[in-house]
């Protein structure tokens, strides 16, 4: 509107001037001069209109300029407006994302760790689980070893019992033997004097003293028979006992062997 002000002001002054003018020619010259003058005051009178015409398209093209002005500077401020809400609104959503996705981590994490936690002791009780059932293994293992190896002592304890009672009668027998065997070769020695005597010879003469000689190395002879038939009968008793104890030691080893084998397969 501040460009349509000066144009009608400038037009005004001009048309009442041409006016005027033409009024005071008409009130002093002919009709001729007066028709002339009433041509002028209509060219006035259009040429006054046209500029009003064009002051009133001026201002209209100056108003819808300014118009357009204002609604493309409205245009551009809703347009930055709306960049801004739009960014503003992008780095609210981007944030609210980003707490979102700490939120989601922060869960996640929280989950493995319980997930862990878990892991963790399922394992533990899985292995203490394991644990004491090899400890109970070995203990069964143990007790069946313990068990063989009482089994054993005892029958090693029983058959020792035998064995001394089978060595104290073989010595029993033995010093009864002996005794037999020295009585009768007294006996046999007394008698052999006696019959040496009636006959007249005594036991320093060579053949009293051979006869004699033969009695008393008989007799060792016995003696010594008998020791060796004693000590094979006692070497006899301890060899069983021997064997006894290395059968014990075979079974015991072999058990063990076979328990470490049914662990192992077992366990590993």
């Amino acid at each position: 509107m501040g460009g349509i002000a000066p144009l009608v002001t400038t037009a005004l002054p001009l048309a009442n001037s041409v006016i005027g003018t033409v009024r005071n020619a008409g009130a002093g010259q002919s009709s001729a001069a007066a028709q002339q003058a009433a041509a002028q005051q209509a060219a006035a009178e259009l040429e006054y209109k046209r500029q009003q015409d064009a002051a009133q398209a001026a201002a209209a093209q100056a108003a819808l300029e300014q118009k357009y002005r204002e609604e493309a500077a409205a245009a551009e401020r809703s347009a930055q407006a709306a960049a801004a809400a739009r960014q503003q609104q992008a780095q609210l959503e981007a944030e609210a994302q980003a707490r979102q996705w700490a939120h989601d981590a922060e869960l996640r994490q929280r989950e493995e760790e319980l997930q862990r936690q878990k892991d963790e002791a399922a394992a533990a009780a899985a292995a203490a689980a394991r644990a004491k059932e090899m400890d109970d293994y070995r203990s069964s293992q143990e007790q069946t070893l313990a068990q063989l190896r009482a089994s054993q002592e005892e029958a090693v304890r029983a058959k020792e019992t035998d064995a001394q009672t089978q060595l104290a009668q073989l010595t029993a027998a033995a010093d009864a033997a002996e005794q037999r065997r020295l009585t009768a070769l007294r006996q046999a020695v007394s008698k052999t004097r006696a019959g040496l005597g009636a006959r007249g010879v005594t036991a320093q003469d060579g053949s009293g003293e051979a006869i004699l000689l033969g009695l008393t190395n008989s007799s060792e002879t016995e003696r010594k028979d008998a020791q060796a038939t004693d000590q094979l009968k006692r070497a006899a008793i301890q060899q069983s006992l021997d064997e006894a104890k290395r059968r014990n030691l075979l079974e015991l080893s072999q058990l063990a062997d076979r328990q470490r084998l049914e662990y192992m397969s077992k366990f590993f």
